[in-house]
């Protein structure tokens, strides 16, 4: 079963990017009864979240990293620059970011997929991937 709903941020919200998003999940969850677990957008509005996070304090202290196997959470060092990778809703919605590039700046797609198909991540960037590696940690926004 797949079920989708698209959302926009409104002009002059991207520094509200992670309040809209949680506001649509609510909305999503109110509509169908499920939470979302994938969330598209295109490069660009990711790379908004990615900036907005890195630059602004209030956003950064909400970002973590959790070790699957120990448990462990991590919070990111201050001169760390954070590439998120997923956003965690009230603890009830785990909701993994997937490209597409086919949607529109600032429009954002909300996904239940309960068989979703995943193919191998790419990294996106201007640098070689080793790079991104050292200057980049990839996290969560809790």
């Amino acid at each position: 079963m797949k079920l989708e709903k698209t959302y926009l941020i409104k002009k002059g919200e991207w520094t509200n990017w992670s309040e809209t998003i949680a506001e649509s999940t609510r909305d999503f969850y109110n509509v169908y009864t499920f939470y979302p677990n994938i969330l598209e957008a295109n490069d660009f509005t990711f790379s908004q979240f990615d900036f907005l996070t890195n630059v602004n304090p209030d956003e950064r202290q909400h970002v973590a990293s959790k070790n699957d196997v120990t448990g462990e959470i991590k919070f990111p060092e201050e001169t760390e620059n954070i590439l998120l990778s997923s956003f965690n809703f009230c603890d009830e919605a785990d909701i993994d970011f997937a490209v597409n590039n086919q949607l529109a700046d600032k429009e954002i797609r909300l996904i239940y997929d309960d068989e979703p198909e995943w193919d191998e991540p790419e990294i996106q960037g201007n640098c070689p991937e080793d790079e991104i590696e050292k200057e980049s940690k990839i996290y969560t926004r809790i």
